[in-house]
């Protein structure tokens, strides 16, 4: 199911509730995907989890289309990318909860 429709950075983003058991999910709770424009998350997660996993997901999605990813990626392994961006995001994930929650969102 479409949950939203977003736009970063002029790009689209689709973001789609979908059972714990999807397919797109891989066994997570969330996941951007560049290529689809879209963000799957968990049906099965309560409130406050959805919104990390929404902001997480996000942050994945702001860091692809600003072309942080692409800096990264320069800076650091091939090998070490992955793991390095992901941290990045899961740092910054509280953050953006508060934040947002403080900006009445």
């Amino acid at each position: 199911m479409r949950w939203l429709a977003l736009r970063i950075g002029g790009q689209r983003i689709a973001v789609h509730l979908v059972r714990a058991a999807h397919p797109k999910l891989e066994d997570c709770n969330g996941i951007y995907l560049p290529d689809e424009c879209a963000i799957y998350i968990s049906s099965a997660l309560a409130p406050d989890a959805r919104a990390d996993t929404l902001f997480h997901e996000l942050d994945h999605a702001v860091n692809f289309v600003s072309g942080a990813t692409n800096a990264l990626a320069s800076a650091v392994s091939a090998k070490q990318f992955d793991a390095v961006e992901e941290q990045l995001v899961q740092c910054r994930t509280p953050v953006w909860h508060a934040l947002l929650k403080d900006l009445g969102f």
